[in-house]
């Protein structure tokens, strides 16, 4: 509890709060909130994406892209980003169709969320930096030719763990166009619970990505997924005070709904999470 109270204290005395100012940032939705269900053709969940009021989507990787973008188009919904794995000591770090994946979406406003692999280094393990510093560095410089940005995604049991290699990782990478992500889910999962502000303000100004949904506080790191996975507006965890944190630091980057293993209907939970983001704009907007 002492420690959760320092850490607080910590992001209140330093925060470059920013009374006033619009936060209202593009809100985009995960492929895999239609994980569970066979029952949308992928023009069906880009409808209802659109349909919800959601800013753009996430897509799973490289399959299938080209046929999902030619509906994207005709529906008008952004690609926010695109999930892309790396594994850091294989001949072929990357699926070698992302090179011209990379010239096709040029000047789109995508950007690839990369996570992370090894299989000689355990999570977090900074020994792996020096395999993967010039990988990610040889495909930014590419990236960045064609105007397409690249984020280091945190994720539970991966090389790339936690929000503090991220940026880590981002501070080595130093690109322009390669930032780090807060994933709140991940965090719950593998990171210090009283710790959470305190890092996340600290990663602000590294961070080109945010994802956030519902969530149980409490001791996360022993709770499964259907706990530190739920629609936005349920679960104990305060998620408003993330986005507090945010607005009040000045973070302008996206931020995802991740949807994984979420039960149940998606045009329901969709639109729930919905009218809970809008009600934690609309109270954001007060200060």
């Amino acid at each position: 509890m002492r420690s959760a109270i320092i850490s607080f204290f910590i992001v209140c005395v330093f925060s470059l709060t920013l009374h006033g100012q619009k936060f209202d940032p593009d809100f985009f939705c995960f492929e895999d909130a239609f994980l569970l269900t066979k029952k949308y053709s992928f023009e069906e969940q880009v409808s209802l994406l659109k349909r919800v009021g959601f800013d753009g989507i996430e897509l799973e990787g490289l399959e299938r892209a080209g046929d999902k973008f030619e509906i994207l188009n005709r529906l008008d919904l952004p690609v926010t980003m695109v999930y892309i794995q790396i594994d850091i000591e294989k001949n072929e770090p990357y699926d070698p169709k992302l090179l011209d994946f990379i010239k096709k979406v040029r000047g789109r406003g995508v950007t690839l969320w990369l996570h992370i692999h090894s299989e000689k280094y355990g999570p977090s393990d900074p020994l792996g930096d020096n395999i993967c510093v010039p990988i990610i560095q040889t495909l930014a410089d590419y990236a960045g030719d064609y105007n397409v940005k690249i984020a280091l995604y945190p994720h539970s049991r991966f090389w790339l763990e936690k929000v503090g290699d991220s940026v880590r990782l981002t501070q080595k990478i130093n690109r322009k166009n390669v930032g780090a992500v807060f994933n709140l889910c991940h965090f719950l999962k593998t990171d210090v619970r009283t710790e959470l502000e305190e890092k996340l303000f600290h990663s602000i100004p590294y961070l080109s990505a945010v994802s956030i949904n519902g969530a149980d506080d409490g001791i996360t790191t022993e709770m499964e997924w259907n706990r530190l996975i739920q629609p936005l507006g349920e679960g104990s965890f305060d998620v408003l005070k993330v986005l507090r944190i945010l607005k009040d630091n000045n973070y302008k980057g996206p931020v995802g709904l991740q949807c994984y293993n979420i039960a149940g209907e998606p045009s329901e939970f969709l639109a729930k999470s919905m009218k809970t983001w809008n009600s934690y704009i609309k109270e954001l907007t007060k200060n």
